[in-house]
């Protein structure tokens, strides 16, 4: 999303939609990127939707993920951002709180380091393509079931259609 992004101090709402936005945009690219062969391309936007996913989870929740002043300074400043150095630790935050996302954080992280490295032995955690294929095809469906699964109160029309258009271009995998 090129858009400009509104401030959470100053929008929280409207943040958080960009990011649901971002998500499932981020996940339709990664889609057409596979269907046109172009795995590696496919890994880094599907990382792009996960980082956007976690980015939503953590402005709704920014009332409660913070443990002390120090975190809760870091979460307003860049933790709302999920960095990418930080994502496994706002994923273990996130999961004390009751979210399911420290596999897929993994999954995600592994799918990033194929997009840089491609299978390059001891850069990259697969062995062949299709192993990186299917965890792209499970983190979109993983993520697609979360968002409506946890964003339900925040879901729109508008949402939905590009939900929908996400969801019928998974459908055209169904062979793997």
């Amino acid at each position: 999303m090129e858009s400009k992004i509104p401030l959470i101090e100053k929008n929280k709402e409207g943040y958080l939609k960009v990011r649901l936005i971002e998500c499932l945009q981020e996940l339709e690219l990664s889609l057409l990127m596979l269907k046109e062969g172009f795995s590696r391309n496919s890994a880094g936007k599907v990382f792009m939707a996960w980082k956007a996913f976690i980015s939503a989870l953590v402005v709704l929740n920014l009332d409660r993920i913070s443990r002390d002043e120090k975190e809760k300074e870091w979460y307003f400043k860049t933790g709302f951002l999920a960095p990418t150095t930080g994502l496994k630790g706002i994923s273990q935050r996130l999961e004390e709180l009751g979210y399911n996302v420290i596999d897929l954080t993994s999954t995600a992280l592994a799918l990033h380091r194929y997009a840089y490295n491609g299978l390059y032995k001891g850069a990259s955690d697969y062995f062949e393509r299709i192993e990186a294929i299917k965890d792209i095809l499970h983190l979109v469906k993983e993520t697609l079931r979360l968002l409506k699964e946890y964003f339900k109160d925040r879901w729109s029309e508008e949402l939905e259609e590009r939900y929908k258009k996400v969801e019928e271009k998974v459908k055209e995998f169904t062979a793997l």
